[in-house]
């Protein structure tokens, strides 16, 4: 069965047909590729987890039918955590072997855009795409992040190359692919509804367009197909979005929009990496044939659409990071590969930013950094630090209540824990319902101070503070959060039964992500906190 016919540039096939020995030649390349790619990421296979982690494995590591009400108080779609609960059933919850799942995804976008390329343009185009992958500092980075967002990038890879090919060749077969991608998409991130909608608005457009009522109607189905596989989620999605969404985040400025893409796509070299890939473009367009040229376009402008809509959605509820632009990464590489890799200085632009980012991850994995471990979280090292004088029975006040999850990771079993909103009844995960709210009401005296008296002469507390200063600017979240930092400190410092026999400021040079410090005291007498 096909789809009804579209008009669009036929001035080359859709993709070259690959001759034996091009074949086995293409295979030798982006198995090299791939090799890069390994020898790029597994540097930092065991990096310690930072908060966002320790979550996923907190909720992944319970049972199946708990996942679901457990995302309700996170924020989150359900399939990665899906996929961790059986990969940690396999093989364990540490650092190495759950990282290992985001690098093969990561691993696996190379061959994905090597596939990519080719279908939506040729060879060279496929070949370009794999290296621009292979490369990517965002995959380099979050391929050692037990998070979906490399899943992200393979499926906006597959899930653009599908719909293209659907509308394209009129197949109901590509068609039901890029339905089930897309649905996947909304399962593994919100943000998969950026690039969704992006996708069908212009595809739906270029239809209407042309005149073509009866694409424009399969594109309108093939949407609505797509919603229909997300709506047993849709519930959950409505309450994160009233209860959840991102209390951290602040909107972002007109700087961000341009900045924060250019992050994902060329990392601390996106200053320079985008505006030789664009100026690249724009260089070399003529020199690429029609065809190409506008199937780039489409593949950019979804890419641009999508970018736009997490920006102006942002302003309406702050959810602006650029972990979240996973989902334009593929599009917009694929874009730039299909038009420079048609000319000779289209490629040399290619592979010049290539051997770029690839030199600058091997010249940031080779230089002497004491605290790599602790690049993205110090907790670990802080735990490592504390533990040999800690028992079960004493008490953990982690005063950012998200960093508990981590903590409760690296310390011993048999601990309290305890939050600036009162005791934590489950400390592997993060409960954020109503979280800004419920810090801007919360009380030292009222949340902290009673663990803090229920502790028998002779026990310890262990005070976990974030390393840098919260709240001069930016959500009304970090603002609560600070004042609350500020307020259990003073009650432990003041609190005559505590004498303060530790400080602890491990793995902090060169300072993490998410960096935190610890003061350790002792319970020395049945002295009241709030008196």
């Amino acid at each position: 069965m096909t789809l009804p016919e579209v008009r669009t540039p036929t001035a080359a096939p859709v993709a070259t047909t690959l001759r034996p020995v091009w074949l086995r030649r293409d295979r030798v390349i982006v198995a090299a590729l791939v090799v890069v790619a390994l020898a790029l990421r597994v540097p930092y296979l065991g990096r310690s987890y930072w908060i966002d982690e320790s979550v996923s494995l907190g909720i992944a590591s319970h049972r199946l039918s708990q996942i679901p009400t457990l995302l309700r108080h996170d924020g989150s779609p359900p399939l990665f955590y899906l996929i961790l609960h059986f990969w940690i059933a396999l093989f364990g919850t540490s650092e190495a072997a759950t990282h290992t799942l985001p690098l093969l995804v990561s691993l696996l976008a190379v061959p994905a855009g090597y596939w990519a390329g080719c279908r939506l343009f040729n060879r060279p185009a496929g070949i370009a795409a794999a290296a621009l992958l292979a490369t990517n500092p965002f995959l380099n980075w979050y391929s050692t992040e037990t998070r979906m967002y490399t899943l992200m990038v393979l499926l906006s890879l597959v899930g653009v190359t599908l719909a293209w090919r659907a509308f394209q060749d009129r197949s109901l077969v590509h068609a039901a692919g890029a339905v089930v991608t897309y649905a996947a998409m909304l399962y593994t991130h919100n943000w998969g509804l950026y690039l969704a909608g992006a996708t069908g608005l212009i595809l739906l457009w270029l239809a209407w367009s042309q005149g073509d009522r009866r694409l424009a109607a399969w594109v309108v189905a093939a949407g609505a197909a797509t919603l229909a596989l997300w709506a047993p989620w849709i519930p959950s999605f409505i309450f994160q979005a009233k209860n959840t969404a991102a209390p951290w985040a602040a909107r972002p400025a007109i700087g961000d929009f341009f900045a924060d893409p250019s992050t994902a796509l060329g990392g601390t070299l996106g200053f320079l990496v985008v505006p030789a890939l664009a100026g690249g473009v724009w260089a070399c367009r003529h020199r690429s044939d029609r065809r190409d040229r506008f199937v780039a376009s489409v593949t950019g402008a979804i890419a641009l659409v999508a970018t736009v809509a997490g920006f102006a959605g942002a302003q309406i509820q702050p959810s602006w990071t650029v972990r979240y632009l996973a989902i334009i990464v593929g599009p917009y590489l694929l874009a730039a590969a299909g038009v420079l890799a048609a000319s000779l200085p289209g490629r040399r632009v290619l592979w010049v930013v290539c051997a770029a980012l690839a030199g600058w991850a091997v010249i940031g994995s080779l230089l002497p950094n004491p605290n790599g471990r602790y690049a993205k979280d110090n907790m670990a090292a802080l735990a490592a630090a504390v533990a040999p004088r800690m028992r079960a029975g004493d008490l953990v006040l982690v005063t950012q209540t998200e960093q508990t999850a981590v903590a409760y990771r690296y310390l011993p079993a048999g601990l309290r824990y305890v939050d600036p909103t009162g005791a934590v009844r489950d400390p592997s995960v993060v409960d954020w319902r109503n979280i800004v709210s419920r810090l801007q009401h919360a009380s030292a005296c009222r949340a902290v101070a009673p663990a803090v008296d229920s502790l028998p002469v002779g026990d310890l507390v262990l005070e976990i503070n974030p390393a840098r200063k919260l709240g001069a600017s930016g959500s009304a979240w970090s603002k609560a959060v600070a004042k609350q930092v500020s307020a259990d400190d003073n009650l432990l410092r003041r609190d005559p039964a505590l004498t303060v026999i530790g400080i602890y400021h491990p793995g902090l040079s060169p300072r993490p992500y998410s960096p935190v410090d610890g003061v350790l005291f002792l319970k020395t007498s049945t002295a009241r906190a709030c008196g």
